[in-house]
């Protein structure tokens, strides 16, 4: 999934639950810049809290990353 991809699905989900990213990795104790970074494929979340984050928004969201 790209980066385009990831923005619409997560902005669908986000719509649905009332929340912007910002709410939403406040809600969940996430750093907000390490979400929108993942959401564009700045970070890929393979190590250390980015790994984390990752882990949370795909509980979330569903697979929105590839491997």
């Amino acid at each position: 999934m790209d980066s385009e991809q990831r923005r619409k699905v997560v902005a669908h989900h986000l719509v649905d639950m009332g929340e912007t990213v910002t709410s939403w990795a406040s809600k969940n104790g996430l750093h907000q810049k390490i979400v929108s970074d993942l959401i564009d494929g700045k970070l890929k979340g393979i190590r250390g809290v980015a790994l984390e984050t990752r882990r949370k928004m795909e509980q979330t969201f569903g697979n929105l990353f590839d491997g």
